[in-house]
């Protein structure tokens, strides 16, 4: 497993941005407890291991995303610029 750095700053992202973070880490916590689910129906001891190992790596790759989330701060959105039309 790779390890993590620590920056000071935080990452600035869009609340759409964080929304999606926010929706795959739910997707994959919700697809691992499926998958776990389904691993106490499974015969073959290898498929049981390969379905151990996939959910172990949905929840490997949600707790990377939530240590990402957790360093991240939604930046403020710019209103958009009134414009004056031209009168030419």
């Amino acid at each position: 497993m790779r390890s993590t750095f620590r920056i000071s700053e935080p990452i600035h992202i869009s609340a759409r941005f964080r929304l999606t973070l926010e929706s795959a880490i739910l997707e994959l916590e919700d697809g691992a407890a499926e998958d776990e689910r389904t691993l106490m129906l499974l015969d073959d001891p290898d498929h049981r291991r390969r379905q151990q190992l996939l959910v172990t790596r949905q929840l490997e790759r949600a707790f990377q995303l939530r240590e990402l989330l957790d360093r991240t701060s939604v930046r403020m959105e710019r209103p958009a610029s009134v414009s004056t039309p031209y009168r030419g």
